[in-house]
């Protein structure tokens, strides 16, 4: 992927920018499962429902609805296969933890975290204690506790933010979601926005490039330019002279209007090329 334009660049995008890149997620989504139909599972957009609407709204805020189940970090996992890379094995070591020992787990981990919001590290080390649950997995069950503050460490999160667009390999590890997690900070506090927001824009602009091309400026049309002796645009043409009389009689020099009017001299080639010059600084 070639470096990303300047107008996408997590250091420069500007509020309009982002919430132009944020509005096509929801049509890309649609667009993968268009391109994937499988029947016999559940649709990307239904995962994506319960990831960023209904597993928030259960287990974020001070006062959460329920304690997270085995049941949410399945179906989270099956979100996170489906969202990003598929690996075979994750969602079988997942589902071999002990049911209580995840509830307990995942109850230590946010009374950790809600202690302290400004070091989610402490309640990661809890979670990835659970088999199957690396950084990357545990960030995403902290985010869905807290989606204002705490960024899901995806790839496409971190080749946007930590990249420069490209996509470098990834260790997964804790010292990267540091990296990840800093440079997410960054943008949410200069443009007031949510981690889950930047999440999603980094997602569309990895996986539709073309997206960035839709909100680059728009560059301004050069004018043509003029032959030598034409006259300038705003000079009218002369008008026609009459027709002759019916019967060919010729009209006189009596006839003629007495205060003619001097058709205008062709500006100089210099006059026209300042013109242009004076036109195109006012565009730009």
């Amino acid at each position: 992927m070639p470096s990303q334009p300047e107008a996408v660049s997590p250091d420069t995008i500007t509020l309009d920018t982002f919430n132009i890149v944020l509005a096509r997620y929801p049509s890309l989504i649609d667009g993968i499962d268009a391109s994937k139909p499988n029947p016999a599972k559940k649709s990307l957009k239904e995962l994506d429902a319960f990831r960023y609407e209904e597993a928030p709204a259960l287990f974020s805020g001070d006062k959460p609805k329920r304690e997270m189940q085995i049941e949410d970090v399945q179906s989270l996992v099956e979100w996170k296969l489906r969202h990003g890379k598929f690996r075979p094995t994750l969602m079988k070591l997942v589902s071999g933890n002990d049911p209580s020992v995840v509830k307990d787990t995942v109850r230590t981990a946010i009374q950790t975290y809600r202690k302290n919001k400004s070091n989610p590290q402490a309640a990661l080390d809890i979670l990835v204690k659970l088999k199957g649950i690396g950084p990357a997995t545990a960030s995403l069950l902290l985010t869905v506790h807290d989606p204002e503050r705490v960024i899901f460490f995806s790839d496409e999160a971190f080749y946007w933010l930590c990249g420069g667009g490209q996509k470098v390999p990834l260790k997964y590890n804790a010292k990267e979601y540091v990296v990840l997690r800093e440079a997410a900070g960054k943008l949410q506090k200069r443009l007031d926005v949510s981690a889950t927001d930047v999440e999603k824009v980094a997602y569309v602009l990895l996986k539709a490039p073309d997206a960035a091309s839709e909100v680059q400026p728009a560059v301004p049309s050069k004018p043509q330019p003029m032959g030598k002796g034409s006259p300038s645009l705003s000079e009218k043409k002369p008008k026609a002279l009459p027709e002759p009389a019916a019967g060919g009689v010729k009209a006189t020099n009596a006839a003629k209007p007495s205060s003619k009017r001097k058709s205008k001299a062709p500006p100089k080639v210099d006059e026209v090329s300042s013109g242009l010059r004076r036109s195109k600084r006012a565009k730009t």
